[in-house]
């Protein structure tokens, strides 16, 4: 959460395993291993002028709530609901939601569209 809400590309990299996986059902998208998940963050990072993470969980493991806010945008809006699953004290797999089903998603775990 400290990684997302710093706007930390290296610092939420850091926490991966080497060999993590990042995927985004439904979409096909995934990718394997520190190297690709940066590779796929840095082409959209910088769409955001910052993030507000919020802790909460999902299937029994942890999760963050990430709302975004767009540049020339001061509101925060539900951009996407990332599950965790860790290994050996490291991310070893994220799984994401993004819009439109992870804006959708925060409805269900009672978390406003945009945040307060």
């Amino acid at each position: 959460m400290q990684a997302w809400q710093a706007a930390s590309l290296d610092g939420l990299i850091e926490l991966l395993r080497e060999d993590a996986t990042y995927h985004m059902p439904p979409w096909r998208d995934w990718y394997r291993g520190r190297e690709a998940i940066r590779g796929f963050f840095e082409t959209v990072w910088g769409n955001f002028a910052g993030y507000h993470a919020v802790a909460t969980g999902a299937n029994g493991q942890p999760a963050v709530a990430v709302y975004a806010r767009r540049h020339q945008d001061p509101v925060w809006r539900a951009q996407s609901l990332h599950v965790i699953e860790a290994a050996d004290d490291r991310i070893a797999l994220l799984t994401v939601y993004v819009g439109p089903l992870g804006q959708d998603l925060f409805k269900a775990f009672a978390l406003p569209p945009v945040w307060p």
